[in-house]
């Protein structure tokens, strides 16, 4: 699948030489996850992206139960509503959000 996603997507700046060291920190990262849920992940992924993937895209995914990652631009975007125009889908991604900066695993 890396091999796939180095060839197609959009790289800035890696050279192919980079695809062993991309491919022993993909493995260290994802190493306790099902077969499984890495390839649901990518695809999930690679249906809503355009670029090569970090090991803690695919990671905060796996976790996220095939959600997209956390992402801190769209925290930021929800806090700057007034608190009693957020939906309760903003609540939660704020919530979310913060316990994953707290806890950092996803």
């Amino acid at each position: 699948m890396l091999y796939q996603c180095f060839q197609t997507l959009k790289l800035y700046g890696k050279e192919p030489d980079s695809l062993e060291s991309a491919l022993a920190t993909f493995q260290l990262v994802l190493s306790d996850f099902p077969f499984s849920k890495i390839k649901d992940a990518f695809a999930f992924y690679l249906k809503h992206n355009n670029e090569f993937p970090s090991p803690s895209d695919i990671a905060q995914i796996i976790c996220r139960g095939n959600r997209p990652p956390l992402d801190k631009s769209v925290y930021v975007s929800i806090s700057r509503k007034e608190a009693e125009l957020r939906t309760p889908e903003e609540w939660g991604y704020m919530r979310e959000y913060e316990e994953f900066s707290i806890r950092g695993d996803g």
